[in-house]
């Protein structure tokens, strides 16, 4: 097995050699020239030490938006799927379970639309309160109230500065 002498030396060789090697390699890591670029989007521990900003990003502004543009913009969404939900059921290419879903996914948007915009806020409030007034799942949209809402909250967005548009997925 060899004295204690030369195991110790050998130890130290190897832990010298293994420092070398080490130290060589994160000198030809450091080097731009002949290093690969890296493929990964999340930063490395030595790339995490070597600069905190790449450890902690940036926090994210997680406030909601409630500007008429992006009120308007979400009632936009809302009366398109409404508006595709019918004809694609009265088309026969929706069933009437996958029509229920997406009304009730409809009536869940406008029950949660909030707005600042002094023109948009009322016209909302308006459109819950009927909502309240008339449980279910899904918004009768049948009868002149609803649309009277919907023609409201259209006219506030309109005279807010965004418009509502319905994007036809039928028809031309």
């Amino acid at each position: 097995m060899g004295n204690h002498r030369t195991v110790r030396t050998s130890v130290v060789a190897v832990t010298v050699a293994l420092l070398a090697t080490t130290a060589l390699a994160g000198c030809s890591a450091d080097d731009g020239a002949g290093a690969a670029p890296s493929t990964s989007r999340t930063p490395s521990a030595a790339a995490a030490a070597a600069d905190p900003e790449q450890a902690t990003p940036e926090p994210m502004d997680m406030d909601q938006d409630d500007s008429a543009a992006a009120t308007c913009g979400q009632v936009s969404a809302l009366e398109t799927v409404a508006h595709n939900a019918h004809v694609g059921l009265s088309r026969g290419e929706l069933t009437q379970a996958q029509f229920d879903a997406l009304a009730a996914s409809v009536r869940f948007g406008f029950e949660h639309l909030t707005s600042t915009d002094v023109k948009v806020s009322p016209a909302l409030d308006s459109a819950q309160r009927y909502l309240e007034e008339h449980p279910g799942p899904t918004i009768d949209d049948s009868g002149a109230d609803w649309e009277l809402r919907v023609r409201t909250i259209t006219t506030a967005c309109t005279e807010s500065g965004s418009n509502v548009v319905v994007s036809a997925q039928y028809g031309g």
